[in-house]
C-alpha cells in the first residue's frame, strides 16, 4: 500500500470510478474502492473516524474537496461542539451527484 495523498493534499480530483468498498461501524472506517483494472492499480479512499456521511452506490470520477461550514450537514452530523476541531466534512462529487463524509481523516493509497 502507498499513500497517495491525504488532508493536506485536498481538493482531490481522479477520473476513475469509485465505489464503497467497506464500512465498519466499531472502527468509524469508511473504504471506497476503483474497480480491478490489469492497467491500473487499484486506488482506494479511507476515511477515518466517520460522524456521517452521505453516499451514492458509485461515482463515474470522484473529486473530494473540504466543504465550508454547512449547518445542514454539521446538523446531521451531530457532532459535539468540543470536538469540531478535530472533523472536516469533505464534499464527494463526479460532476453530476454529491455526496459528504464527516470524518477526522482522510487518505488515498494505492494497493
Amino acid at each position: 500500500m502507498t499513500l497517495l495523498a491525504g488532508l493536506k493534499d485536498l481538493p482531490l480530483q481522479t477520473e476513475r470510478a469509485f465505489r464503497p468498498w467497506s464500512y465498519s461501524v466499531s472502527h468509524r472506517f469508511l473504504v471506497l474502492r476503483t474497480w480491478e483494472d490489469a492497467q491500473k492499480p487499484v486506488l482506494q479512499v479511507e476515511f477515518e473516524n466517520v460522524a456521517a456521511m452521505k453516499l451514492r452506490a458509485t461515482f463515474d470520477s470522484l473529486s473530494i474537496s473540504k466543504a465550508r461550514s454547512d449547518r445542514e450537514i454539521d446538523g446531521f452530523a451531530d457532532v459535539p461542539e468540543q470536538d469540531r476541531r478535530m472533523y472536516r466534512t469533505l464534499l464527494l462529487s463526479d460532476g453530476t451527484h454529491e455526496g459528504f463524509v464527516v470524518c477526522s481523516r482522510v487518505q488515498l493509497v494505492r494497493l
